[in-house]
């Protein structure tokens, strides 16, 4: 059995996978919130991942430390993560610098040096990135930056030096790349003609699928990503990365990454399920997953979380379906006459 602890805000990151590709994972896989991970105590076999580690107030680490250190003397439990030793972001980041891998660098806002080297970029250590945040050239900038983080709602917030360069076609590539246990496979790479690439554009070149496709078939950095996870700590999670100058360049390592974001419609201009095949096989191939261990209290709010889940997705699904089906019918429309 797979336990798998996350925030109770951020569930859904197994979700498509398990109600639509593949179902029969969910006899193997439960849903723990991190209040409900006291109960793993009773647990004797099986296979505990820790996430979301950095969505935890330091209290809520201690704890799950304390927890998963006390679960490490039972010989039938296999850890993924572990919540304080696991390396977060600014950690993470600091040491690839520190070792030569990374030729990027990250401050606090209060620890800044002088040799800081411009642009940079303002985001929290917490959570995901979704909007590109504006590039500041010069100090003056970056402190009006940083006079303004006290009204807002950044946990802990890190200056980024701004690293990438487009390749000769124009495009900026962000890759990534997924380990779950001794298995690295690749999940996607993105491109996008803005510094800041979070999904790939949405008309690709024919060169540009090719070059994905081929990619996630022959997953040619694993050994590289597989050293920076073991430097992290981490032995489940999303690694995102580039290269610069023929370098491996690691901008984080999630360790609650969405494993697929939308659920199947009738217009995907791609099929997921052998990505989903890739991921549910890993976590299959976890030792003790066949382990049917688990508890009533587990077990029941397993069903709860995935049934809300299964609500979600299905609302999300429709809205899919219903604005492709929009745009379809507003391209079909003729031309207004002039």
């Amino acid at each position: 059995m797979i336990f798998y602890v996350a925030h109770r805000e951020h569930a859904y990151t197994q979700a498509v996978v398990l109600l639509y590709h593949r179902t029969d994972l969910q006899a193997s896989f439960r849903l723990v919130r991190y209040e409900d991970a006291e109960l793993l105590r009773g647990v004797r076999a099986g296979v505990v991942i820790w996430s979301d580690m950095d969505r935890l107030t330091a209290d809520e680490l201690r704890r799950a430390a304390s927890l998963s250190d006390e679960l490490a003397e039972k010989t039938g439990l296999t850890q993924l993560n572990h919540p304080t030793a696991s390396l977060q972001r600014f950690e993470l980041l600091r040491l690839l610098h520190a070792d030569g891998s990374n030729a990027f660098r990250v401050f606090r806002p209060r620890q800044l040096e002088d040799t800081i080297r411009y642009p940079v970029f303002v985001r929290d250590e917490v959570g995901a990135l979704y909007n590109e945040p504006p590039l500041l050239h010069g100090r003056p900038a970056l402190d009006a930056a940083i006079a303004r983080l006290e009204g807002s709602n950044l946990v802990r917030p890190m200056v980024v030096e701004m690293i990438g360069t487009p390749s000769a076609d124009g495009y900026y590539r962000k890759f990534a790349a997924f380990r779950v246990g001794d298995r690295i496979y690749g999940q996607h790479c993105a491109m996008s003609k803005s510094w800041f690439v979070k999904n790939s554009v949405d008309e690709l070149l024919p060169a540009h699928i090719d070059e994905i496709r081929t990619y996630i078939n022959t997953n040619p950095d694993a050994d590289a990503v597989m050293h920076v996870f073991e430097k992290a700590h981490m032995q489940y999670g999303r690694i995102d990365y580039t290269f610069v100058d023929g370098r491996l360049v690691v901008f984080e390592i999630n360790s609650n990454p969405t494993v697929l974001s939308d659920p199947p419609t009738p217009f995907a201009s791609y099929d997921p399920k052998p990505f989903a095949d890739l991921h549910a096989d890993a976590l299959l191939a976890l030792p003790q997953v066949s382990a049917p261990d688990s508890l009533v209290e587990i077990d029941a709010a397993h069903r709860a979380a995935l049934a809300k889940l299964r609500r979600r997705y299905h609302l999300r699904r429709l809205k899919l379906v219903l604005r492709k089906v929009l745009r379809n019918r507003k391209r079909a429309l003729p031309e207004a006459a002039p």
